[in-house]
């Protein structure tokens, strides 16, 4: 992590962001984030990650201009897809719901993936939403 970041509070960058997030993280490697997800791990690849609290040591948590707290996850998208870092924190609902959006536009291309529902719902019962 770096020191220098733009913190993404707005609703239109967040969905960027999160757009950003799940191009990159589909099919399998989406099964893999929410099987991260309902353990309250967090998960990425190469350029963007979601990070719970537990996911972050106490130097990591130090670089950011915020505390990350048991009710917030961390997005990070990274170089080179953005000259500064940028970063959003979300609560569980909302992040849920951004989980359940993609998951659903998953198995729209996907019909196959019927795994995905079942690791949201658990994914939901773990942030107790």
């Amino acid at each position: 992590m770096e020191n220098e970041f733009q913190i993404l509070n707005d609703k239109k960058s967040i969905d960027q962001l999160m757009l950003t997030y799940f191009s990159i993280v589909s099919g399998k490697d989406l099964e893999r984030a929410l099987s991260a997800f309902k353990e309250k791990k967090g998960y990425g690849i190469e350029i963007v990650f979601v990070s719970f609290k537990n996911d972050l040591d106490d130097y990591d948590m130090m670089q950011l201009p915020k505390t990350l707290d048991d009710n917030h996850i961390l997005v990070e998208l990274g170089s080179p897809a953005v000259e500064v870092d940028q970063i959003a924190y979300l609560d569980f609902k909302t992040f849920y719901n951004y989980l359940d959006e993609n998951v659903k536009k998953e198995i729209e291309k996907n019909p196959e993936e019927t795994d995905l529902i079942g690791l949201l719902k658990k994914v939901k019962e773990s942030l107790r939403i």
